[in-house]
């Protein structure tokens, strides 16, 4: 028969009572970083519309080690404009390990970008100002982007898949669906200045809009409908060219 002594039961009790308020602690660590983590699609969507001055709306997020991904983001239009929003995706993959984004330079292998609805509006037929340079004039005064110095990002390669493009002006009738542009890939795209949430934001938008025009080469379309003078597309890309940097255009593909 084993008997135990006072001192040792206490001591047990004491040891078990520690375990039990070890666990706890560590569930409750577990459903706060859980918690935690939820909120990250409404938290990145409030920045990204105070930014823009917009409404934003990212339905979800998920993280690993090797991989963020963004599901249904929406990005709205200004107030008084027609189209429903401005940009959406199905979901954006971003490819790149978890500790490559506390270096200084920022390597990312590759971001996908799929299934994206691009509206396109003009204030009117005499104006290439619109929608879009409207967000993008908002974006560049309420960042940083212009600062050197900070933290640099090199995107190796930016994937869009299935763009639908919508086009609209606002002084006439009809909005025209263009032609669906089944994939654009680029290439070693370097940024520099401001956080990288807001950089990698200006690029990946700014190099899309580029690329759409030249592809769907709106220039010609343009050409007589547009009544300026001097070139339309330069005149409407002007607020955006601080995010093309020096992308190289790898691939480009279309088959409606």
């Amino acid at each position: 028969m084993i008997f135990f002594s006072y001192g040792q039961i206490k001591s047990q009790e004491g040891s078990m009572r520690g375990f039990v308020i070890f666990i706890v602690i560590v569930i409750a660590a577990v459903i706060l970083f859980f918690i935690g983590l939820s909120r990250v699609p409404d938290m990145l969507a409030g920045h990204l519309s105070k930014k823009f001055g917009v409404p934003v709306s990212i339905d979800s997020m998920h993280f690993n080690f090797k991989e963020i991904e963004v599901e249904n983001i929406e990005i709205g239009n200004p107030k008084g404009y027609t189209l429903p929003k401005a940009f959406s995706a199905e979901e954006i993959g971003i490819f790149a390990p978890i500790t490559h984004f506390i270096k200084d330079d920022i390597v990312i292998d590759e971001i996908e970008v799929d299934n994206v609805y691009l509206g396109i509006e003009f204030d009117s037929k005499s104006s290439t100002k619109g929608n879009w340079t409207q967000i993008f004039s908002n974006f560049k005064q309420r960042t940083d982007l212009d600062e050197k110095g900070g933290k640099k990002i090199l995107i190796k390669k930016l994937i869009f898949r299935n763009i639908q493009t919508e086009l609209l002006f606002r002084d006439s009738k009809g909005v025209q669906k263009l032609p669906l542009i089944r994939e654009i890939i680029l290439t070693n795209i370097g940024t520099e200045g401001g956080i990288p949430i807001d950089q990698l934001t200006g690029s990946v938008l700014g190099q899309m809009l580029k690329e759409v025009f030249l592809r769907q080469n709106m220039e010609k379309m343009l050409q007589g409908i547009i009544k300026i003078p001097g070139n339309a597309i330069d005149t409407f890309l002007k607020p955006f060219e601080g995010f093309f940097n020096s992308a190289e255009r790898e691939d480009l593909k279309d088959t409606a």
